[in-house]
């Protein structure tokens, strides 16, 4: 059979809306702009390398668009980038997660020749090199948002052709941080008897299996916030005349904006000079990390020292970001400054002052016993939960997990000691 290649992505979503930049829009409108662009952007760059690589196929598992109600400029853009592949000569093949399922709004668009939507059933497509069918695509797209917990059973090695590909959406071994849409376990794929899973709906890159089958996410084609930091993109597959692939799969970051984390220990730094000094070789080292992507960065200071109550103050706090922000912006390509996230501790003896038999001395007592006792933990979340899952409070606060206390834990042991020790002296 004819050696071939393709290029395998997942959650595009496409005209994101970045939430939180409504109040940066007449202030700051080209950081503004080009975050709205860079789900877009980040698609053109898979159209470009599947054509510039000349691949056969481009295999996408889900979560095009952001929202079930997509917007007309996602969809015309969409297609026209598989138009652009249709036109090269290169198919596509589509599957819709549970960002965006069938049931969403859709307008009347024309697809492209070569490009090929999976529908609510499962379905198997064969893909034909030089008159020979070398692969066969299995996949079904969400019928809906809110779909079973047995949805997509059924996937199974069917046909002549040597390579056999999964194209699904779906929550593998459980994974942490995402909802389990259709969970599935390694073991469950294994039996399938397909080649290789291309997978979505994980907005990391994650390798369950790195050898037959392959079982991977590609990640988002585009971090849209914090906690996606990092290069972003897709996997390009090399398939052998053997009908094997030929190493494990190349990542190529497709991102138009680069998210970064960057921790600044104010330690030792006496002056606010040393501290904005130390903060702007910080927005150089991640202008250098980003390489030639613009930058949105979120710097949390850490550390005990003497700056720390300049910093407890709201005024100098928003002052020292707005700087930042400017110096940032005049950058190019630009490092935007998204927050300044304060961890700081006073210059305070802790563990002293924690044997002090006092108020204070107490109460951080009593933290140090909430932090090493998980039942404790287990029943401090249980008493915030009515907040957390309040219908008002609920949707301004991300959902609470256990190992979030010991943040706020930190958080509560600072603003005591501030306030207490303030109070003595």
């Amino acid at each position: 059979m004819p050696a071939f290649s393709f290029v395998h992505v997942a959650d595009i979503h496409l005209d994101s809306p970045f939430v939180g930049l409504e109040h940066l829009e007449e202030a700051h409108p080209h950081v503004v702009e080009t975050l709205r662009e860079a789900t877009f952007k980040a698609f053109d760059t898979v159209i470009r390398l599947c054509i510039d690589r000349e691949v056969d196929f481009l295999l996408i598992a889900g979560d095009v668009y952001d929202a079930a109600d997509r917007s007309l400029r996602a969809q015309i853009r969409f297609r026209d980038g598989l138009a652009q592949l249709s036109e090269a000569g290169i198919h596509s093949f589509v599957v819709h997660g549970n960002h965006d399922p069938l049931d969403g709004w859709t307008t009347a668009l024309r697809m492209p020749e070569r490009a090929h939507v999976f529908g609510k059933d499962l379905q198997s497509v064969s893909f034909v090199k030089e008159g020979e069918a070398v692969a066969c695509i299995h996949g079904l797209s969400y019928p809906k948002r809110d779909i079973g917990r047995t949805f997509g059973r059924g996937f199974q090695r069917k046909g002549s052709e040597q390579f056999q590909i999964g194209l699904f959406h779906c929550n593998v071994g459980g994974h942490p941080g995402h909802d389990p849409y259709a969970p599935r376990t390694r073991e469950e794929l294994v039996e399938s008897g397909l080649d290789y899973w291309a997978l979505g709906h994980i907005h990391e890159k994650l390798i369950l299996s790195p050898e037959h089958p392959f079982i991977g996410y590609p990640g988002s084609t585009q971090g849209r916030q914090i906690n996606e930091d990092g290069p972003r993109g897709c996997f390009l597959v090399r398939v052998s005349a053997k009908g094997e692939m030929e190493s494990k799969p190349d990542f190529i970051p497709t991102d138009a904006v680069r998210w970064i984390k960057k921790d600044l220990d104010i330690s030792g730094l006496d002056l606010m000079d040393d501290l904005l000094v130390s903060l702007e070789y910080k927005l150089n080292e991640i202008q250098i990390e980003a390489g030639q992507h613009p930058a949105v960065t979120r710097v949390t200071l850490t550390g005990r020292g003497q700056l720390h109550h300049s910093l407890m103050r709201p005024q100098d706090a928003q002052y020292l970001l707005s700087r930042l922000r400017q110096i940032g912006r005049e950058q190019d390509p630009f490092v935007w400054v998204e927050k300044l996230d304060l961890h700081t501790h006073p210059e305070v003896d802790i563990d002293l002052r924690r044997q002090t038999p006092d108020f204070l001395g107490d109460l951080l007592r009593l933290i140090k016993e909430l932090r090493a006792s998980p039942k404790q933990l287990s029943q401090l979340q249980g008493h915030l939960q009515e907040l957390y899952g309040h219908g008002r409070a609920g949707r301004l606060l991300e959902q609470l997990e256990v190992e979030d206390l010991s943040r706020l834990l930190d958080e509560v042991e600072t603003r005591c000691v501030d306030r207490l020790l303030g109070e003595e002296e």
